[in-house]
C-alpha cells in the first residue's frame, strides 16, 4: 500500500529465510562432536560449544548485548541446557546433551577428561544448521524488516518465547538469533503463492546474541535500500542550468 500518492520509487524484495530452534541447534552441534570425538578416537570435548553458546557464564558479555533465553523471555541459557534432557523425550530429539554428559562423567572418572580440544579440533567452532527435518523454510518483505524486529512467513509452526535463528539466504548468507513474539496461522484461501507454502506469520523480536549480529543486519538493511532522489533538488538544478548559472 502507498500511503499519500507518493512519488517514490516502491521496491518489494522477497527475502528467502531459514529458521529452526536454537534448541536444536545446539543438541544437532552437540550430536555432531559425539560422533566426530568418536570417529577418530579421542575423548569428548565440548567446552568451546558450550563457551559459544554463553552457557557456562554469560555475565561478561556487553551490557547491549541480550544473552540468548534472557530473563525477558523467562529462560536461562543455563537452564535451557538442563532442560534440553528433560525434554527430548517429550520433542523427540535425540538426547544429545544428556547423553555427551554421561560420556564426560565416564572420562572423568577414567582420567581422560580434558579442558584443552585434542589437536584434531583445534579450530574455532562453527554454527551449523540443526537436521533438515528440524529448519522451517519461509520468506520474509523488506518492508517486514527493521533494526528490532521481523515479519515472516514459515512453513512451520513455532511458540511464542522460543528461541530461534532465522539464517537469511542470500549471497553473503547470515544468522540471527531471536525470540518468537507471534506466530499465526493462515486460512487455506489465504492469497499467498510460494512453492514453501508458508502456512504461518510469524513475528520475532531479535536477540542480537551473537557477536556482530546487529553489524551485520544492519549492514544488510543498508544495502538493499532503495535510491530515492530528491525531486526539489533535481528540479532546481535543472532550472539553474537553463538560467546558465
Amino acid at each position: 500500500m502507498i500511503y499519500n500518492k507518493s512519488g517514490h520509487p516502491v521496491e518489494v524484495k522477497k527475502i528467502s529465510i531459514r529458521l529452526w530452534g536454537l534448541r536444536d541447534e545446539i543438541e544437532a552441534a552437540i550430536g555432531r562432536r559425539m560422533k566426530e570425538c568418536e570417529a577418530a578416537g579421542i575423548p569428548l570435548y565440548i567446552e568451546d560449544i558450550k563457551n559459544f553458546y554463553k552457557i557456562n557464564d554469560h555475565s561478561s558479555m556487553p551490557d547491549n548485548v541480550i544473552p540468548m533465553g534472557s530473563k525477558s523471555t523467562g529462560e536461562d541459557m543455563n537452564t535451557l541446557m538442563e532442560s534440553l534432557g528433560e525434554e527430548t523425550q517429550n520433542e523427540g530429539t535425540s538426547g544429545a546433551l544428556n547423553e555427551a554428559e554421561e560420556i564426560i562423567a565416564e572420562q572423568t572418572l577414567q582420567g581422560l577428561e580434558t579442558k584443552t580440544p585434542n589437536p584434531i579440533l583445534e579450530r574455532p567452532y562453527q554454527r551449523q544448521a540443526p537436521d533438515l527435518d528440524k529448519v522451517s523454510y519461509g520468506f520474509t518483505l523488506l518492508s517486514d524488516i527493521n533494526m528490532e524486529q521481523m515479519l515472516s512467513f514459515t512453513k512451520d509452526k513455532f511458540l511464542q518465547g522460543q528461541s530461534v535463528v532465522i539464517e537469511f539466504l542470500i549471497p553473503q548468507n547470515f544468522m540471527l538469533t531471536a525470540d518468537v513474539t507471534y506466530c499465526h496461522h493462515y486460512a487455506m484461501r489465504s492469497r499467498i503463492i510460494s512453492s514453501t507454502k508458508p502456512d504461518y506469520r510469524v513475528q520475532c523480536k531479535f536477540t542480537f546474541s551473537m557477536k556482530g549480529e546487529r553489524n551485520n543486519l544492519r549492514n544488510f538493511l543498508k544495502s538493499i535500500e532503495p535510491n530515492v532522489t530528491d525531486k526539489k533538488k533535481n528540479k532546481k538544478d535543472n532550472e539553474d542550468d537553463s538560467l546558465g548559472i
